[in-house]
């Protein structure tokens, strides 16, 4: 049982600040030289909050003053109802116009055996040790997990925008993408909402590591507190839920550029044991239409193109025998346990792989010297998220790249209001 409701979200007080000035990408997708970028965007942008730039513990401490001083000065401000907050942003990939739409709400914790909040990928120490020390010193959270249910009727968002009015907030970004942001109070409406989602389960998209830092922080505050009603405010973390089955939702393939050298015989050799292989030369048009046109197909760059197509995953149930048949079938997986480990020899280590994203980008690195190669995939679908979620398997990672990325900043949920 998913158990959703409103809070009385803290946002940027719009009489004050210009919205667009101040809110970013989440601080996992944005590079030092961006950080820098934001800083000097604006004294009271987002990125001072979630990501500051200060050094060891006093990052956290610096975010903790800065939240504190902004609340006090009215730059940030309360609403003073409980309410769920619906988002929408419009964008162009690959030349077609989408919009994501989702619902932001609370969403009490629960543990992942207990089947209501799913993962899919697997998390590392570091980043969560990160989001728990920010936690601990501001109490709040800056941005939202990306989580997707499953409602192929669309009965949540008809709910939903049957209740929409004029937008809190309505701007585009310097990418050219628009941001609209709704409040809903209509208590009806939120009950509605909060009765749909019982009956649900929540499939993380994006931000397992918050999520997990969420549960570490819960634990270690119900230790502190001798608290464990589950309803206080330790007990629920801020969500972004969209329907995986609206057209929105977008999934991108994250690329791989290696650094390992290799000899480009040996591997074709040992390749077309398991692939068809055709050369494309030096024709990306041509190539990139043969990508994408099955899941069966792979390819790589090294100064040419060359195409792979998976004969049959008869492979893939020996190399992964102990997995279940989604995972065995996945692009991410084929690439990584039969390409790159088996045929290729090569085993991933901090510095010898990028995950990559923008096709001219990887490219480019290996045409710079950069890389010795750049393996191309086919995105992961939304039904094998959801598939290998309820396995109870995790996938590769960087196996997902969900677009667009939601905006930090837009809606703050604090934990001592």
């Amino acid at each position: 049982m998913v158990l959703v409701k409103p809070f009385r979200g803290v946002r940027y007080n719009l009489a004050k600040e210009d919205i667009s000035r101040v809110v970013t990408p989440p601080y996992d997708v944005i590079s030092d030289e961006e950080r820098e970028r934001y800083y000097a965007a604006h004294e009271y942008n987002i990125i001072r909050l979630d990501y500051n730039k200060a050094e060891g513990e006093e990052k956290y401490r610096e975010a903790a003053r800065l939240y504190r001083r902004w609340k006090e000065s009215e730059i940030l401000i309360q609403d003073e109802e409980p309410s769920l907050y619906y988002c929408r942003q419009d964008y162009k990939v690959k030349g077609e116009k989408k919009a994501l739409r989702g619902l932001i709400a609370l969403v009490r914790l629960s543990e992942y055996s207990e089947g209501e909040v799913l993962p899919h990928e697997e998390t590392l120490s570091s980043p969560k040790e990160d989001r728990l020390a920010l936690l601990r010193h501001t109490k709040a959270n800056f941005s939202q997990i990306y989580g997707l249910y499953e409602d192929k009727e669309a009965k949540v968002t008809k709910i939903v925008e049957e209740a929409l009015e004029e937008p809190l907030v309505d701007f585009f970004d310097d990418t050219g993408k628009r941001h609209r942001l709704w409040r809903i109070c209509d208590e009806k409406v939120i009950e509605a909402v909060t009765q749909a989602f019982l009956e649900k389960r929540i499939y993380i998209a994006d931000g397992h590591h918050r999520y997990e830092t969420a549960l570490a922080y819960r634990d270690e505050m119900r230790r502190l507190t001798g608290k464990t009603s589950g309803e206080e405010p330790f007990d629920y973390t801020m969500m972004f839920l969209a329907n995986m089955y609206d057209e929105g939702v977008t999934i991108l393939p994250a690329h791989r550029a290696i650094k390992h050298e290799f000899s480009m015989e040996e591997f074709l050799d040992k390749a077309r044991e398991y692939f068809d292989i055709q050369s494309f030369g030096k024709d990306k048009e041509v190539f990139f239409r043969f990508l994408y046109r099955n899941s069966r197909n792979f390819g790589f760059y090294r100064g040419e193109f060359y195409g792979l197509v998976l004969r049959d995953y008869e492979v893939m149930d020996r190399l992964l025998q102990h997995k279940s048949q989604v995972l065995r079938r996945l692009s991410v997986s084929v690439l990584h346990s039969l390409i790159l480990e088996r045929i290729l020899g090569f085993r991933s280590s901090e510095g010898n792989i990028a995950y990559i994203i923008d096709e001219e980008e990887a490219i480019a690195g290996v045409t710079r010297g950069e890389f010795t190669a750049a393996f191309f995939l086919n995105p992961t679908r939304v039904e094998e998220i959801r598939e290998v979620a309820l396995a109870g398997e995790k996938m590769p990672g960087k196996a997902t790249y969900f677009y667009p990325k939601l905006l930090t900043g837009l809606v703050i949920y604090d934990m001592e209001e």
